[in-house]
């Protein structure tokens, strides 16, 4: 600013995940929920909405867990990354 002090108009940090990111070469979308399930999202319905540069953490609301969660963190893994444990039943929910 003119005074010298910083204004950042973000309040995020940088290099934050998008969802754009996902679809790169050898890599995968994942969501974890709070339970222990894991399972892969397919963000094409996403990004044909065009939230291709949306920030992950903005669209785990968007996901439902069948244990009852109403939100699931998001991740992009590699391929050959396996889910650990109770692999599935988390879904998109727009």
């Amino acid at each position: 600013m003119a005074d010298g002090s910083r204004y950042l108009a973000r309040d995020r940090p940088y290099g934050e995940a998008r969802l754009g990111w996902a679809t790169a070469a050898r890599s995968s979308l994942w969501a974890r929920c709070a339970c222990g399930r894991e399972a892969t999202v397919d963000p094409r319905p996403w990004i044909s909405e065009g939230l291709s540069r949306q920030l992950l953490q903005d669209l785990e609301t968007r996901l439902r867990c069948v244990c009852g969660a109403r939100r699931a963190s998001l991740e992009i893994r590699g391929l050959a990354e396996a889910p650990g444990r109770g692999a599935g039943e988390i879904h998109v929910f727009r």
